[in-house]
């Protein structure tokens, strides 16, 4: 047995570890690396003539790793304890002997090697009573395969093959293609989404020991071990907008006539893949056995439906799954590889997915949407394995449906494929430790079982009409390289000025960024990152520490966003550089509006744009800020050419107009400073300018063509109140109770008391221009609901009204 200069370094570490007394070790290596034949070997130089067990989580894989041990090269006596009967394995009982009897195994355990049994995490426990109950000796070594399957509480369950008591070893060899990393247990109303937190989990030294030797699939395939990928979409032409929605919708249709549409789809999609990129052995991934056995019965229909040059005769298509027995199943996988088969397409719910050997293959297809991501990683991993030097490109077919021209990043936005995507964009951005994120357990519920929906498959329809309109594109490059990211880096520090690049982003080429650096400064913080590299992104300011809080880093781009645009009203969906400012900036706002902003934040928004987040409506800011642009400065406002703010919304001019006919209307005088700042005024002459409380007046009507944006109120504005507690006066234009409560005063002093009928009207003049005060009305106003009156307020009128009841008597009241 000869070992590949991978496999030979992953054994050389092992053996260090092993020398330097670890009595625990984990290998993690991508699916395809090997991992079965660094195994055998480790046996054959630890522990020539030792015990050997080998545990892993099914029986299927148990069979093919008996077979793959015995080519190898491992001689002695195996023994198979699981459920599978002698006659079920295919093999000859020199090769394994099936047993379940502990005492069978402790007696062949306790004779002279070298002695292997090859067992399931599910049969553990008549090791476990051979030890206990019939003196089995401690094993020379325990080989732990596909390792993330035993996160499960201490010596429980899968969780017994850690336990020394239960099953003593001197050396204990983990081996997995994805480490488990559980997170925190979430809330009570979340528990069918999550599993509660194991006490084992691979992150601990003390169970799983130190990693010796790590290989990516992103480095395998770097180093051509395992085969490079693709990624096609379906896309749909602009012309069939009803078929577009209906294939592009999230959830399956309400009719078997838009199901069959879907399927149909698929498959459609499929053929052409075949077509287009000379696929010969193509994986289809699905969730149900009825599906499956549905779609490959169907798909051979199709193929002859869709006429030339996608018509395929006798398409050989069959379904794989756990229902079937092994000899059934190994036949199948016989059959699929048959290298004189043109094309051949295999149907598979949940049977190749960990550990087992299968021909190569061309192509993966994930039909339905919903996979657990170490599923995913295991599917992918089917795709990616190839001879060695092959330098094959698998293609990854991803049915999520677009139109022509489409950006190949806004593909998965919204849809149900966007884990498997991510998965995929992470894959690419060299992250190893992606995967060791984001593999969490499926889950069950404590007690139960998950529901499980009914299946239905609807037969594919409109075959031919949907090969006319379908395409192929390819949606994610190969992966990138280290020049891809050089250039997408300077890229972004060209257009952005820094390299402070948030994990999700990705560049107008689909490259992720963000993703790609989070690992190159992992890289350099675990001195793996060659200099050369190091020296290029120090250049552009990468930064190398990530100390700073997500609070700094978003006040930064809201200063530079106000640098460039003179102001922090930033629209809700705008991103810089992949920075979300905008859903930032809306939720600052909302938490100022509640009290819960810290006041420091505060503070530090208001040295940015003291208007960051106005009292007044922020649709009348945004105009504002429009209307802004387009002045010169605070002369008066000229007109302009007709520029709409926004569609539908009229003309620049038209809202200025607006501003100066109701310009005292404003509750706030800061937003009149404004005004006047950019040269828009009050226009003089009629009602239009008329007087300050004849407009507040006519502002409660409900014709009023601008609505004013709070009930009708004399409320002091907290500006206003501000400004009196530190003495400032107010013009007789910026407090309209001041010139209610003058006018009143007035009227008592002149005619000796307060009975002011209705239509009467104080005339004023003042330096700006004459005007006219509905006295009657605002009395009547305060005395019907003096509720709309703060307590200054309140106190001022009373004191007047006690006047009143002091004061000479009534004279005659004026006419009306």
């Amino acid at each position: 047995m000869k070992l590949r200069e991978h496999q030979a370094d992953a054994l050389a570490a092992i053996e260090v570890a092993a020398a330097d007394g670890e009595p625990r070790m984990t290998l993690v290596s991508a699916c395809g690396t090997g991992k079965t034949l660094i195994a055998v070997a480790a046996a054959g130089s630890l522990v020539p003539r030792g015990n050997v067990l080998v545990v892993m989580p099914t029986r299927a894989l148990v069979m093919q790793t008996i077979r793959r041990w015995r080519e190898a090269g491992r001689n002695g006596m195996a023994l198979g304890v699981c459920s599978v009967t002698q006659r079920d394995t295919g093999m000859s009982t020199d090769e394994v002997v099936m047993t379940q009897c502990p005492q069978e195994i402790a007696a062949v355990a306790k004779a002279s090697g070298p002695f292997t049994v090859f067992t399931t995490y599910g049969s553990l426990h008549h090791i476990r009573e051979a030890h206990a109950q019939f003196g089995c000796p401690p094993w020379d070594l325990v080989v732990v395969d596909e390792a993330h399957r035993t996160c499960s509480a201490f010596g429980t369950g899968w969780g017994t093959v850690h336990d020394d008591a239960a099953i003593p070893a001197r050396l204990r060899l983990y081996m997995t293609a994805t480490p488990r990393v559980w997170g925190r247990r979430r809330a009570a109303t979340d528990e069918l989404l999550t599993e509660r937190i194991p006490l084992a989990t691979m992150e601990h030294r003390e169970i799983f020991g130190p990693i010796v030797y790590q290989l990516g699939m992103p480095q395998a395939i770097e180093l051509n071990i395992l085969a490079d990928y693709q990624v096609v979409v379906p896309v749909v032409e602009d012309e069939d907008a009803d078929l577009h929605a209906i294939l592009a919708a999230s959830t399956p249709g309400v009719t078997a006539h838009h199901d069959g549409l879907r399927n149909g789809a698929v498959q459609v999609a499929l053929l052409r893949a075949i077509l287009e990129h000379g696929l010969r052995r193509v994986l289809v991934f699905y969730n149900r056995i009825d599906d499956a056995e549905a779609f490959a019965a169907s798909l051979p229909q199709t193929a002859l439906q869709v006429g030339p040059p996608l018509r395929r005769e006798a398409l050989w298509s069959r379904a794989i799954h756990s229902k079937q027995p092994n000899a059934d199943r190994h036949a199948l996988l016989i059959d699929f590889g048959d290298p004189d088969r043109p094309c051949a397409v295999l149907s598979n719910v949940r049977v190749l997915n960990e550990g087992v050997d299968m021909p190569d293959v061309d192509a993966v297809v994930f039909v339905q949407p919903r996979y657990s991501i170490i599923d995913a990683i295991q599917a992918i991993g089917r795709g990616l394995r190839q001879p060695p030097g092959a330098g094959k490109k698998t293609t990854l077919v991803f049915p999520v449906y677009a139109r022509r021209g489409a950006r190949a990043t806004d593909l998965f936005k919204n849809s149900s494929f966007e884990t498997l995507f991510t998965l995929l964009q992470a894959l690419r951005a060299h992250d190893e430790s992606f995967m060791d994120r984001i593999a969490l357990p499926i889950t069950r519920p404590r007690g139960g079982r998950l529901q499980v929906q009914p299946s239905f498959y609807a037969h594919p329809e409109r075959a031919a009409q949907l090969a006319q309109v379908l395409g192929l594109e390819i949606a994610v490059p190969a992966i990138g390289t280290w020049e891809q990211a050089l250039a997408s880096a300077s890229a972004y520090h060209q257009c952005f000025g820094h390299l402070d690049v948030p994990a999700p982003y990705i560049d107008d080429d689909g490259f992720s960024l963000g993703l790609c650096l989070s690992n190159l400064r992992l890289r350099q913080a675990l001195n793996r990152l060659p200099p050369e590299q190091y020296e290029a992104l120090d250049a552009l300011g990468m930064r190398w520490a990530a100390g700073r809080s997500a609070p700094e880093s978003m006040l930064e781009r809201a200063r530079a966003w106000a640098e460039d645009n003179g102001h922090l009203f930033v629209p809700g969906s705008e991103e810089v550089g992949g920075h979300k400012l905008g859903a930032w900036l809306a939720a600052q706002r909302q938490k100022a509006t509640a009290g819960r902003l810290p006041a420091e934040r505060q503070q530090a928004l208001e040295a940015i744009d003291p208007y960051w987040n106005p009292p007044w409506p922020r649709e009348w800011h945004r105009k504002y800020l429009r209307a802004k642009l387009l002045s010169p400065g605070p002369e008066p406002w000229r007109r302009t050419p007709d520029v709409p703010y926004q569609r539908g919304d009229g003309t620049i001019d038209e809202w200025v107009g607006r501003q100066q006919r109701d310009f005292f209307r404003l509750h706030h005088r800061e937003q009149r400073d404004l005004l006047r700042a950019i040269g828009i005024h009050p226009r003089p002459g009629g009602r239009e300018y008329g007087g300050t409380l004849h407009a507040l007046a006519v502002a409660t009507r409900t014709d009023d063509p601008e609505p004013a944006y709070s009930k009708p109120s004399l409320a002091v504005v907290p500006q206003a109140r501000e400004a009196d507690s530190r003495g400032s006066e107010l013009s007789d234009l910026e407090s309209t109770f001041d010139l209610a409560l003058q006018d009143a005063a007035a009227f008592l002093k002149r005619e000796g008391h307060l009975d002011v009928p209705q239509r009467h009207y104080e005339c004023r003049r003042s330096a700006i221009a004459d005007r006219v005060n509905p006295l009657g009305w605002w009395i009547g106003l305060f005395r019907s609901t003096p509720h709309i009156l703060n307590a200054e307020q309140r106190r001022r009128w009373e004191k007047m009204q006690k006047k009143l009841k002091e004061g000479k008597p009534r004279g005659p009241a004026p006419a009306a």
